[in-house]
């Protein structure tokens, strides 16, 4: 990876993209998307405040109602994670740091883990969030880009294949 969190830069410019569609189409679909969009930006979001103390906590997310309701709320967050995900330098992705996700008891344990994990783990979170979006947006009549909610790695494997086996 050239760039530290690039796959997860390419997710974000993909929620972008689909957030500038949604609103240029006239669509109101915030109340079934939002609650997606805003759960990957409060990860995103614990993720980096986290990062810089070494002490990452995925259950210390803000949930907040506007990122929900307003596309464009939800696009200028992404915009703001997007400029803070290209600023994480190289030399910061095997810092190891404390993380801790889904606490169901108070004094739930904290793992340990690096930045280019949890950057995987981001990727992958978001990924599956998008394919629910897209599917949301498609019951809806809404036509979502090609490969919007799709794994790179089977974009990727997709793309090797013969026509005829898709």
């Amino acid at each position: 990876m050239s760039v530290p969190g690039e796959q997860n830069v390419a997710a974000i410019d993909q929620g972008l993209e689909l957030l500038e569609d949604l609103r240029g189409a006239g669509a109101d679909p915030a109340a079934r998307v939002g609650p997606h969009f805003r759960h990957c930006i409060d990860f995103y979001d614990c993720f980096l405040q986290g990062r810089r103390r070494g002490r990452i906590d995925y259950d210390a997310r803000e949930r907040s109602p506007s990122l929900e309701s307003s596309l464009a709320a939800a696009a200028a967050a992404l915009r703001r994670i997007r400029v803070e995900l290209l600023a994480v330098e190289p030399s910061a992705l095997e810092r190891t740091v404390a993380v801790r996700a889904d606490a169901v008891a108070p004094g739930a344990p904290w793992t340990t883990s690096t930045i280019a994990r949890e950057l995987l783990f981001l990727q992958s979170h978001t990924i599956h969030h998008y394919a629910l979006i897209a599917l949301l947006l498609r019951a809806d009549g809404f036509e979502v880009p090609p490969g919007f909610g799709v794994a790179p790695s089977t974009l990727e494997h997709l793309g090797r294949q013969p026509e005829c086996a898709r």
